[in-house]
């Protein structure tokens, strides 16, 4: 007696749930910023993580495939935007694809800055498909003392 053993099919059901989590989280992100939530047809929604520490803000975005002079990065009146195209690959004559999960098209993600920023000295870093942005914090004002003599 044989035994069949069939592989579960979690990772695919798992992404399903991932890849709409981040559609909604991309419409309510542009609905708050003012934008429209309807990108152009083929718009891919990069990965992105944001963080901050005490001196700057850190947004990481996973752009494999690209190269560094195809990314366009831009903040215009307090909203950063980070965006590309990313070219079609031809289909050869004599070959026939199979399988094509690569995506091709645009992207673009925009974000509205926090007031204590600085976009003025933002730096970008691309490497090995993920592109890191780093955004410096102004230096918070210190509390003004000024003694007043009474006369």
């Amino acid at each position: 007696m044989s035994i069949m053993i069939r592989k579960a099919r979690e990772d695919d059901f798992y992404k399903t749930f991932v890849d709409m989590q981040r559609e909604i989280d991309n419409v309510f992100s542009a609905f708050l910023r003012g934008g429209s939530p309807m990108a152009p047809k083929g718009c891919k929604i990069p990965s992105v993580d944001v963080y901050e520490n005490e001196k700057e803000f850190v947004f990481e975005f996973e752009l494999p495939g690209l190269r560094k002079e195809d990314i366009k990065i831009s903040v215009e009146e307090n909203v950063l935007s980070v965006e590309s195209v990313r070219q079609e690959t031809k289909e050869e004559k004599d070959q026939s694809y199979h399988i094509v999960e690569r995506r091709t098209g645009c992207f673009k993600r925009q974000f509205t800055l926090p007031e204590n920023a600085k976009p003025e000295d933002i730096s970008a870093k691309y490497e090995n498909g993920l592109l890191e942005l780093r955004l410096p914090k102004k230096e918070k004002s210190k509390p003004r003392s000024i003694e007043v003599k009474v006369e």
